[in-house]
């Protein structure tokens, strides 16, 4: 079933600063470290980037494949065997090689046609976040970066920092990635949506703010995301520490995200919110319609103020509502956002 798998994997390539697949716009959700019947429910729901496989810890039952018979559509997988000749669409390299002492120079450095390197870099190259070490030259990470195709990183405010890291930063770190660090790549964020190693036992991600999290990071310029799913809390570590209503809204979402893959892929817009907002938002335009993506990464209810230049006066109106919003002075729009909500806008 491997080579089966790995013979109808999706070949991508990069095309004005997002992915495609044969051509067509690719909006690449990931997971890592799956077989058998855990890469069955994470194909269910919507991934169709594995990465680090075939699996090698797989059981002997199923021996480094994903018991996908037959493979479904629009699958790709990464590989961690550096040949030039490893299975897959492309490599993933040394996971957070800035805190594992890796220089750019040092990093794998596999090339074949038609395949794409993606990197993983750890959350300290964001400027609200301490060195990785003291001394560290964070324009490495700008060296890092251009050693890949496709570059992410990973950052989990609730399970990590339990909560001392605010939500927006999901947002302003990727706006950082992809404009300091690498600039015309396509960028991704990984997204927490379990305990993962338990640092925080009084606090938890819930999948409202697993799906804020996702959107954030789509607004603030990503062109991917990936689902954390791995767990160290019960016996041993788990790849798929994934509670059911964690899977239901990663489903939910991976389908809206694919829905609006086209949309999503172009060129990011400013739109602009007070400075003391829980609302972060940005803008594309796709074949004359302008849409909105707005996300409260707040737990209260609020209100806020969206300056969209390109609206022009035209009015907004909410996906899946009937209401239209019209703007003040042409390009200014208000609106009440629940706890954790997104909302995504067509004009």
């Amino acid at each position: 079933m491997l080579a089966a798998l790995l013979s109808s994997v999706v070949m991508l390539a990069v095309s004005g600063g997002h992915l495609t697949a044969g051509g067509s716009p690719f909006f690449p959700i990931l997971t890592s470290y799956q077989c058998g019947a855990t890469a069955q429910a994470a194909a269910a729901a919507g991934v169709n980037l594995f990465v680090e496989q075939p699996y090698t810890a797989c059981s002997q039952a199923q021996p480094n494949n994903f018991a996908l018979d037959p493979p479904p559509a629009g699958v790709s997988v990464l590989s961690d065997d550096y040949s030039d000749d490893s299975p897959g669409a492309g490599w993933y390299l040394p996971d957070e090689p800035d805190a594992l002492g890796l220089t750019a120079p040092e990093l794998p450095r596999p090339a074949a046609p038609g395949k794409l390197r993606f990197l993983n870099v750890s959350q300290h190259f964001f400027s609200s976040q301490a060195l990785i070490r003291p001394g560290y030259d964070r324009s490495e990470y700008t060296r890092l970066a251009a050693a890949a195709d496709v570059v992410g990183f990973d950052l989990y405010p609730i399970v990590k920092f339990c909560g001392r890291v605010p939500l927006l930063d999901v947002y302003r770190a990727q706006q950082q990635l992809a404009t300091t660090y690498a600039p015309g790549k396509p960028t991704f964020q990984w997204i927490e949506t379990g305990s993962m190693t338990g640092e925080c036992p009084t606090l938890a991600v819930t999948p409202e703010i697993a799906n804020a999290e996702a959107w954030l990071a789509v607004a603030g310029g990503a062109v991917g995301i990936g689902w954390f799913t791995s767990g160290w809390t019960s016996d041993g570590w788990n790849r798929w520490e994934v509670s059911d209503a964690m899977l239901a809204q990663m489903t939910a979402t991976d389908a809206q995200l694919q829905a609006l893959a086209p949309v999503l892929l172009a060129p990011a817009g400013t739109v602009a919110t007070p400075v003391d907002s829980a609302v972060a938002a940005s803008s594309r335009t796709l074949e004359g319609t302008l849409y909105v993506m707005a996300v409260n990464a707040s737990e209260a209810p609020t209100t806020s103020l969206l300056r969209v230049d390109g609206l022009n006066g035209r009015s907004l109106v909410p996906l899946g509502a009937t209401r239209a919003l019209r703007p003040t002075k042409r390009i200014y729009i208000r609106d009440t956002f629940g706890p954790y909500e997104v909302r995504i806008y067509r004009g």
